[in-house]
């Protein structure tokens, strides 16, 4: 099975954030995924709060990669700041806190691991599959596994992959 790659690499600066949330979704278009309003909403609000985290707890600069195949999308977010995520304890009037409970939400899955430097962390979005993915010149082929350090609601089976 084909994996479609795409990455970018940010400074690290909140302005950058909206940007990179149209460039995500943009790909994924382009990528010929079927996107309904639910599922491109999801991928958004996603791909924000893993960008938003890495800006405001982590350290520049920040790598976005995606990974995707027909029924799945990875958002993989990497800054420079080896702290785990913590999820929020949000009160009803708190403006902040609820990302990464948003997150487990919307994704199927998502978790964190450690890297050089800093960390990884990533979630995993269910696609509709009435459309084939396309844009074979950025399909990369080979074995592909991620190790999560930490799992939050990641049945072993399915997590999800990083092309080697």
């Amino acid at each position: 099975m084909s994996t479609l790659v795409h990455r970018f690499v940010l400074t690290g600066t909140e302005m950058e954030v909206p940007q990179a949330r149209r460039e995500i979704v943009d790909k994924v278009h382009a990528w010929g995924a079927a996107l309904d309003g639910e599922t491109t909403d999801a991928i958004r609000l996603v791909a924000s709060e893993l960008i938003t985290n890495a800006v405001v707890h982590g350290a520049g600069p920040i790598t976005v990669a995606l990974h995707h195949r027909p029924g799945r999308l990875m958002i993989d977010v990497l800054d420079g700041d080896p702290s785990a995520p913590r999820t929020g304890c949000a009160q009803a009037d708190d403006e902040t806190g609820r990302g990464l409970a948003l997150v487990g939400l919307l994704a199927a899955c998502w978790a964190w691991e450690p890297a050089v430097p800093g960390k990884r962390v990533w979630a995993e979005i269910s696609l509709p599959t009435s459309m084939p993915a396309t844009g074979a010149a950025a399909v990369q082929r080979g074995p592909f596994a991620m190790w999560a350090k930490r799992r939050v609601g990641v049945k072993p089976e399915s997590l999800t992959m990083a092309v080697a």
